[in-house]
């Protein structure tokens, strides 16, 4: 499709001077984004073993030539440089490189090593960004060849960068492999072994088993742990979210409480499938696929609406279970938004009134009802939201982020 979607704040962050660090889990578009805004730099990346590439010279180099590279070049971008020898990163503290550094990281948390601590050779030497997934408000800001209830069903899956230009159809049928080598390259990358009880976890997340009792049974129930304990999978919950997998959304009026549930739509789903119907391993019809995705797909678009307030509103998701409701966003300890998305074709009066006593019980945060299409809502005293409408607020929220030129 040769769209390239524009991320305002990174690309004012990548062009100010000085040292700069990105790091986000593989494949959040960080060296393409990276090398797209600073086409005048000099790109290397360093494979496994410590080894340095030159893709545009076709060079192998060691740290001591490199060195010798970063002492008289200007504007350097290093990929993957958790993988260096630790003598380039006494080079580096020592401040013997070029200022116009760029380092990139694929990953969330190993890096810290080098940027944290007393210990840290890098720490307070490099401005640091990290690199998530595409915003909906990056994507509904950018122009397709799409619209409507089309739009907004690709988009949620365009918020894994290397997805975007392709239909649903193939996401879904490729993404099996996509799923399952992310997971492996990802936990390869913070230095963890790739066991199965790792994506039981994440089938038992997509399945439904939001809190650690749930999870913990799942997966006793199928083997992969001794018992029903949460000791048994704590270490592995915690290492997904310093992954970047999954998350932890706070649960409203529980403070000890947590609902977990994965960034990716596409490991989601995928995950799912084979929770529900061993995707992974049996072939299934795409005719019969396209029922399940479909059935799934609101459950996407809920977390893709709610990723956008929180962004446009400034505000942090958290999950109210009694009543449940789709998306409520807080400031402090007050609840400013609650919001239902129904993605369907029609609406009639009666459901109308029963989100409308839902969500009328939160009387001071603003109530708002989210549909593909103003023309299928019954009249309501809900602040309604469409597609359209959603588009223009994107637009106009990207409008007051101004990149340097």
């Amino acid at each position: 499709m040769g769209i390239i979607v524009r991320r305002p704040k990174l690309e004012e962050f990548l062009k100010t001077s000085g040292r700069r660090l990105l790091y986000g889990r593989r494949k959040t578009g960080k060296t393409f984004y990276a090398r797209y805004v600073l086409a005048n730099y000099h790109y290397y990346i360093v494979r496994k073993g410590g080894t340095i590439y030159d893709p545009v010279e076709d060079l192998e180099l060691d740290t001591r030539a490199f060195t010798r590279i970063c002492r008289i070049e200007d504007n350097i971008i290093l990929d993957e440089f958790h993988r260096a020898d630790p003598k380039l990163f006494d080079v580096l503290q020592a401040g013997l490189c070029t200022d116009n550094l760029v380092l990139i990281t694929s990953t969330m948390h190993y890096h810290r090593k080098f940027t944290e601590g007393p210990e840290a050779p890098l720490k307070g030497l490099f401005s640091i960004r990290m690199v998530g997934l595409l915003s909906p408000v990056e994507l509904l800001s950018t122009d397709w060849p799409m619209s409507g209830r089309e739009l907004i069903e690709h988009l949620v899956f365009y918020q894994e960068p290397t997805l975007i230009g392709r239909k649903i159809k193939d996401i879904i049928l490729s993404g099996k492999e996509f799923a399952q080598s992310l997971v492996g390259e990802v936990l390869d990358e913070e230095d963890q072994v790739h066991t199965r009880r790792y994506d039981m976890i994440l089938e038992a997340i997509a399945a439904g088993k939001n809190k650690l009792s749930e999870i913990a049974s799942y997966l006793y129930s199928r083997g992969v742990i001794p018992g029903s304990s949460t000791s048994y999978i704590t270490k592995y919950i915690d290492i997904l979210v310093k992954s970047g997998l999954i998350e932890r959304v706070e649960v409203w009026g529980k403070r000890r409480k947590s609902f977990y549930r994965h960034i990716s739509p596409l490991t989601e789903i995928e995950y799912y499938m084979n929770a529900k119907y061993g995707f992974f391993d049996i072939p299934l019809t795409w005719e019969y696929i396209e029922k399940i995705v479909r059935n799934y797909m609101p459950l996407l678009i809920e977390r893709f609406m709610e990723r956008l307030l929180a962004e446009l509103m400034g505000l942090k998701p958290v999950k109210i279970l009694e009543p449940e409701i789709d998306i409520a966003l807080v400031e402090f300890n007050k609840i400013r938004i609650v919001a239902e998305v129904k993605w369907k074709n029609k609406l009639d009066k009666e459901e109308i009134r029963r989100i409308e006593e839902k969500l009328n019980r939160f009387e001071e945060a603003e109530k708002i009802l989210i549909v593909p299409d103003q023309s299928i809502i019954p009249e309501t005293t809900l602040k309604t939201l469409d597609v359209e409408s959603l588009v223009d607020m994107a637009k106009r929220y990207k409008r007051r982020i101004k990149p340097l030129s």
